[in-house]
C-alpha cells in the first residue's frame, strides 16, 4: 500500500480508540471494559460502535456464554498488545538508569513493614540511586485515593481487594494470627477453658481490608462477639495495650521480630494462622513509570529477603 495511503488511514483513525479496543478484547464485556477505563456503559457502547465502523467488523458478538471475539478481533488482539507496548516504549525514551535518576519516591506502608525494610532501603538507594529521596508515609485508610490522585507513588500492604484502576502484584504470603500476652490464655491453647472475662479485642488498623480473614481468625478462638476496646495504627502501642488483661489482636508473625523489649516467647498465639498476601500497589498513570517500576522491584526483593531471614515466608 502506498505510503500516502497509510498516512491517510492514520489521520482518519483516533489512536486513543486502540487503547479502548485492547481493553474490550481482553474483557470481552462492555460493562467490565467501561469500569476499567473509567467510562460509563453508554459511552463504552458508543466506543464499540466506532470501532466496528473503523474495522468494518462486529468485533464482539453475543454467544451462549456471553460475548465472543470474531475471527478478525482475535487476529487484531494478537497484534495490538505488542504494538501498544512498543508505542509506550517509544514515548518513554531511553532505558532507565537509577544511578542518574533524580526525584522522590513516596511509599505508604504500615509500621511493621517499614521497620523490616527501611534500613536496607536507605542503603540500597544510596548505593544504586543516590539522587532519589525516599519519603515514608504511614498507612492511612484513604491510601488508594491518595494513590489515584498522585499524592503517593506506591502502597505496600496486606489487601484482599485492590480497587481499579490501581494495579497490584503479590510479593508473597505471610501468616497472621491472633496473639495475646495474657498468660491465662495458654490454657485455651492446651484445650482448657478461660474463666476470665471475654477477650477485649485490639484492632490493628491495617486489618480493615482483610475483614473476612479477621472474622475467620476470631471464630478460631470463639471470639466473634468480642468487643473492640482500642483501634490503633501503631504496632508498639498495640503491643503495649496487650499487657492489659484479656486483650488480643491479629498481627503478622514477623511483627514480633521488630519489637524491642519483648521476646518471641512472650507472645501467646491463639487459634490457627491464616496466610495473607503482601502486595505492592501502584497507579499506571504515574509521572515516572520507569523509576516506579525499578523501585517496585527493589522493595519487593528487599522484603522477600528480609522476611525470609526471619523464617516467616511461605
Amino acid at each position: 500500500m502506498p505510503l500516502k495511503r497509510n498516512f491517510d488511514l492514520l489521520k482518519e483513525c483516533d489512536l486513543n480508540l486502540l487503547i479502548a479496543l485492547s481493553v474490550l478484547l481482553k474483557e470481552a464485556h462492555v460493562t467490565k471494559a467501561a469500569k476499567e477505563l473509567g467510562l460509563s456503559q453508554s459511552a463504552m457502547s458508543q466506543v464499540l460502535k466506532r470501532l466496528r465502523l473503523m474495522f468494518e467488523d462486529p468485533l464482539l458478538v453475543k454467544g451462549h456464554n456471553g460475548m465472543t471475539l470474531t475471527n478478525k478481533a482475535t487476529a487484531i488482539e494478537q497484534d495490538l498488545k505488542p504494538l501498544l507496548n512498543r508505542v509506550i516504549s517509544i514515548l518513554e525514551g531511553d532505558e532507565f538508569d537509577p544511578a542518574t535518576a533524580q526525584g522522590r519516591i513516596r511509599v505508604m506502608m504500615n509500621d511493621v513493614i517499614g521497620q523490616v525494610c527501611i534500613t536496607r532501603l536507605i542503603k540500597d538507594l544510596d548505593k544504586y540511586a543516590p539522587g532519589i529521596e525516599l519519603e515514608y508515609v504511614t498507612q492511612k485508610t484513604q491510601g488508594f485515593k491518595m494513590l489515584r490522585r498522585g499524592h503517593i507513588d506506591l502502597i505496600v500492604g496486606f489487601y484482599d481487594n485492590v480497587p481499579k484502576p490501581i494495579k497490584s502484584q503479590v510479593i508473597a504470603q505471610y501468616p497472621w494470627q491472633m496473639v495475646t500476652l495474657d498468660k491465662s490464655a495458654a490454657r485455651y491453647n492446651e484445650g482448657g477453658h478461660r474463666d476470665e472475662s471475654p477477650f477485649q479485642l485490639l484492632r490493628y488498623l491495617y486489618q480493615e481490608h482483610n475483614q473476612t480473614h479477621v472474622i475467620n481468625a476470631l471464630k478460631t478462638i470463639n471470639a466473634e462477639d468480642a468487643s473492640y476496646s482500642l483501634s490503633s495504627g501503631s504496632l508498639s502501642t498495640m503491643i503495649q495495650a496487650l499487657t492489659a488483661p484479656n486483650t488480643a489482636t491479629l498481627v503478622p508473625h514477623f511483627a514480633t521480630s521488630v519489637l524491642k523489649g519483648r521476646n518471641t516467647e512472650d507472645f501467646i498465639w491463639l487459634g490457627e494462622p491464616i496466610d495473607l498476601e503482601l502486595k505492592v500497589c501502584w497507579n499506571m498513570q504515574h509521572r515516572n513509570s520507569k523509576l516506579q517500576k525499578w523501585f517496585r522491584k527493589l522493595i519487593s526483593s528487599i522484603l522477600i529477603e528480609q522476611l525470609t531471614d526471619k523464617d516467616v515466608i511461605k
